[in-house]
């Protein structure tokens, strides 16, 4: 099968998965009797995006809002997976330093973020550096153990190799390992995508009251249902998106370090 039809599939397959999800979020609402006034559904929202005359209004605030939440899940996304990279590649290549480190980075992700969120603000301060704090610690641990994992699935008959050629650790590890771990480079930083938006919001809910997990939890105390629906929709529309274009990007490279057409 051809990249272009692969890709394809991958987009028709996330519009299928949209479309079910409109279709779940209207039955559930449905089912348990809940409201209009509480449980806006998908023409409620679009009525206060697109179908008021205060709708240019409503565009106008969560804007900001989402350029925010985008700024901050997408920094703290980026540096994670760049640690979780570089620290990977120590640990293929010392043993010693993932057995010091790794504990300690497991013991910190095991803490509830509710529970870390107010520590890591302590720390960093209430805005950007305090938020990537939390985005970084969600994407980092996870990546870690997956890449890691693919740095080290080389098959003994590649190491044996390299061995015979008179390559050591580093020339296996810039020869072999690395390009043998790209795909589980790429799929951390595919699933990576919604931790590292939903970081964000938790920070700024907890934190920063910025960003759309400020303004959900505004809406929320001060009876603006419409408002807060709107904006979980749209964050979680744009988290699709930038899924769908990650699992692209994922089919496209994987294709080409496999040689397929």
């Amino acid at each position: 099968m051809s990249t272009g039809s692969l890709i394809l599939r991958r987009l028709g397959a996330t519009l299928v998965a949209v479309v079910l999800a409109v279709l779940v979020w209207i039955a559930l609402l449905e089912i348990s009797g809940t409201p209009s006034l509480i449980g806006k559904r998908p023409w409620d929202v679009w009525k206060y995006l697109l179908g008021l005359p205060a709708s240019a209004a409503n565009r106008a605030l969560i804007w900001p809002a989402l350029g925010a939440t985008l700024r901050d899940s997408g920094i703290g996304y980026v540096v994670g997976l760049v640690v979780a990279f570089a620290l990977a590649v120590l640990f293929s290549l010392s043993p010693i330093l993932e057995r010091i480190i790794m504990p300690t980075a497991m013991m910190l992700r095991s803490i509830p973020l509710i529970v870390l969120t107010p520590l890591i603000t302590l720390i960093f301060g209430i805005g950007l550096k305090g938020v990537t704090a939390i985005v970084i610690i969600v994407v980092f641990l996870p990546a870690l153990a997956n890449i890691l994992y693919g740095l080290r699935s080389v098959p003994p008959e590649q190491r044996d190799l390299v061995a015979v050629n008179g390559g050591n650790a580093l020339t296996l590890l810039w020869r072999v390992s690395i390009p043998t771990a790209i795909p589980a480079l790429l799929a951390s930083a595919r699933v990576s995508v919604p931790s590292a938006v939903t970081g964000a919001m938790i920070g700024e809910w907890l934190s920063t009251g910025q960003g759309l997990g400020g303004m959900i939890s505004r809406a929320a105390g001060s009876f603006s249902y419409g408002q807060m629906w709107a904006a979980a929709v749209i964050i979680t529309g744009v988290t699709v998106l930038v899924y769908a274009l990650v699992s692209v990007l994922d089919t496209v490279v994987t294709r080409w370090f496999t040689g397929q057409e």
